[in-house]
């Protein structure tokens, strides 16, 4: 049942984000092909604009995946369509792990249009080289292989976005166990749970720090990190927002659990 749920769970993003996703690669395609024409005064201004439409639907990737997954959780659990979704001879368990994949899906996807849609826009041979060449710059004087710092941050990046989204889930579970402006309630709680989430990773960091003075140097000074320390620094990070984001859907889920208060 968890497949079925999940199955129309996909179809709503995909009906929903698949315009954006479209028009984010048309538009590099067209910003493209802009470039390798003569930059004559109308060209330039056109290009400008399809620069400015592709950056644009890359906005609206990010915003919407965030946007239309707490949409999607708020409708099928506490709107019209919840009623549906509750006689299903599904657990809540199940209800919820179907949006956290749903949202797991579409945020990675969304990732790779969004590179892939700045790779067809300005991918050149000189390009690419004084972009590796720039991260070399970076990663060899702190002894760091090239690869594994772009997958690293990019890592980094991708869960706090993904953590902020399922703070969001939290929020809404608690917002609609009130009985009055719920959606108010649903912001102000997603909002204090990111602030929690965002505080616990300050403080697990500063604790590290306590046994590690280049760490410490972080909250004491402007001072560069070596290559072990931000090493540390950077699978401490990973840890803990996996860490929390799997704490927080259990939270949720036993949240959830206690009942629903269906609009």
């Amino acid at each position: 049942m968890l497949n079925k749920l999940l199955k129309y769970d996909l179809k709503y993003m995909i009906k929903n984000m698949s315009i954006f996703y479209i028009l984010a690669i048309f538009f590099a395609i067209l910003t493209r092909i802009l470039f390798s024409l003569n930059q004559s005064v109308i060209v330039n201004i056109i290009s400008q604009i399809s620069v400015g439409c592709m950056f644009a639907m890359v906005a609206n990737i990010l915003i919407n995946t965030m946007m239309r997954s707490w949409i999607r959780f708020r409708d099928s659990i506490y709107r019209d369509e919840s009623y549906l979704t509750h006689t299903l001879p599904v657990t809540k368990n199940n209800i919820y792990n179907s949006k956290f994949i749903q949202t797991l899906v579409f945020f990675i996807f969304g990732f790779i249009i969004i590179l892939l849609s700045l790779f067809i826009a300005y991918y050149t041979k000189e390009r690419w080289l004084m972009l590796k060449q720039l991260i070399n710059n970076i990663t060899t004087g702190l002894n760091f292989n090239t690869t594994l710092f772009v997958i690293s941050f990019m890592t980094v990046i991708f869960l706090e976005f993904f953590n902020a989204i399922q703070c969001g889930f939290f929020g809404i579970i608690l917002g609609y166990r009130k009985n009055n402006n719920k959606i108010v309630f649903s912001v102000f709680f997603g909002f204090i749970a990111y602030l929690l989430a965002q505080s616990i990773v300050l403080f697990l960091v500063f604790v590290v720090g306590l046994f590690n003075e280049n760490i410490m140097n972080l909250f004491k000074s402007n001072v560069l990190l070596d290559t072990g320390s931000l090493k540390l620094l950077i699978i401490l990070s990973i840890t803990i927002y996996i860490l929390i984001i799997w704490l927080m859907s259990m939270l949720c889920k036993k949240v959830f659990n206690k009942g629903v208060n269906v609009e």
